[in-house]
């Protein structure tokens, strides 16, 4: 019979949400099962954002038959029972004994555990591993919140056995959101993924851009496609990532009010891409990107294209990337190719747009005898705005020239 604990005071959430594990570094090579106790799980880092404040009621995963080493059927139906149970009670912490949690080969792009209408719950899983293998170019989500208000996730690892960066990519996302309704409130917690296509995607599309707010991300991924993908989030998303050897830390349509943090490193044996962070206008109609704050620091090898990708795509002819401050500080590297990046894109790279980068300044620092582009500007608007550039990184160019609406910050003009 399940029970639910009604516990206040040090036996409450807060003592569940700081249990973690620590544990040695997964190897390079494909893991096999009985390595994912080897991953390493994220450390709570002090002073940082945790969890928001729930009810005080606890069920214990365990309860409702979910153990490690239980059945793929086994472990969904006690993830639905037990936060059937706190839904029921008003909300509170469903707590995930430490363990591997395998769900097996995936061969169809499932919603491993749905979760529906949550309200003000907490998912505490620190020391808890969820495995998957997926067999198929496919992409299965192991969470997949739909509706919520209130919601944490923390604490949990991640690893697809069968995952696959390169060409016919395939593999899990860790956690994944969608809403019909007004949704705010997702917390993802001290959260670690390796070797999985993202740890974080939104899935709503443009028509339902206003239904998603207040979305934040605090964890550690290694060897993945994606960290977090915050597509059509209506405003305030917060992200605060470590990654190594990941493709794209950061990507998002029509960004407002965002704030991105990364600590990245990676070596030449990874796939990069266009941009470690994409910043992306998908048109005026679709939504602009506006009052977004980027800080990149990166280190080892350089596989992306550009850190900082401001990126208008599609057909339409107007849309604004306005109100943007964007850090890029490269430590220990003897090259890169681009710290940031304008550019266009329908159907390929256009060289000249009507599409405006206003207000946006650009920061950062580069190592002495380290070669690159500082600024990259394929696609020159004809509606030009102001790009501020500060004036050590233009010295660091060797930039003398600019294209129309860039401009070298003076040391009295205010950032």
């Amino acid at each position: 019979m399940s029970t639910v604990h009604d516990r206040g005071g040090a036996i409450g959430r807060r003592a569940f949400l700081s249990r973690s594990i620590a544990a040695g570094a997964a190897a390079l090579a494909p893991l096999e099962l009985h390595d994912a106790m080897a991953l390493p799980f994220h450390y709570r880092r002090e002073g940082a954002e945790a969890a928001a404040l729930v009810p005080h009621t606890i069920v214990c995963l365990a309860d409702f038959d979910g153990r490690p080493g239980a059945d793929r059927s086994v472990l969904i139906q006690a993830f639905r029972r037990g936060l059937a149970a706190l839904s029921e009670a008003g909300g509170g912490t469903l707590f995930v004994p430490p363990g591997t949690y395998d769900f097996g080969a995936i061969d169809q792009p499932i919603e491993m555990i749905l979760c529906r209408d949550l309200h003000d719950i907490v998912i505490s899983a620190y020391g808890a591993v969820f495995v998957a293998n997926t067999t198929a170019a496919i992409m299965p989500s192991m969470f997949y919140f739909y509706n919520f208000n209130n919601v944490t996730l923390a604490g949990a690892s991640f690893m697809d056995l069968g995952f696959m960066p390169w060409v016919n990519w395939r593999g899990m996302y860790c956690v994944g959101l969608q809403a019909d309704k007004p949704s705010r409130g997702f917390h993802l917690v001290d959260c670690y993924a390796e070797r999985v296509v993202g740890l974080l995607a939104s899935n709503n599309n443009a028509a339902g851009r206003h239904l998603l707010s207040d979305i934040h991300v605090r964890g550690e991924v290694r060897h993945a496609y994606y960290a977090v993908g915050a597509n059509y989030i209506k405003e305030r998303v917060k992200v605060d990532l470590d990654c190594h050897n990941v493709r794209r830390a950061f990507i998002s349509y029509a960004s407002q009010h965002a704030e991105i943090t990364v600590r990245a490193s990676a070596s030449d044996d990874w796939p990069g891409s266009n941009g470690l962070v994409a910043l992306v206008c998908p048109g005026a109609s679709l939504g602009n990107v506006e009052d977004v704050r980027v800080r990149v620091d990166v280190s080892g090898v350089c596989i992306h294209s550009s850190y900082v990708h401001f990126y208008h795509q599609g057909p339409q002819r107007r849309g604004v990337m306005s109100h943007i401050d964007a850090t890029v500080n490269v430590v220990d590297m003897r090259s890169m190719k681009c710290m940031f990046l304008f550019d266009h894109e329908t159907h390929g790279v256009q060289s000249r747009t009507a599409r405006q980068w206003d207000q946006i300044g650009l920061h950062g620092m580069v190592p002495a005898g380290c070669t690159g582009s500082v600024v990259a500007n394929p696609s020159v608007s004809t509606a030009p705005g102001s790009i501020y550039l500060d004036r050590n990184l233009a010295r660091a160019s060797g930039i003398d020239a600019l294209a129309a609406g860039f401009r070298i910050r003076t040391e009295q003009e205010p950032r």
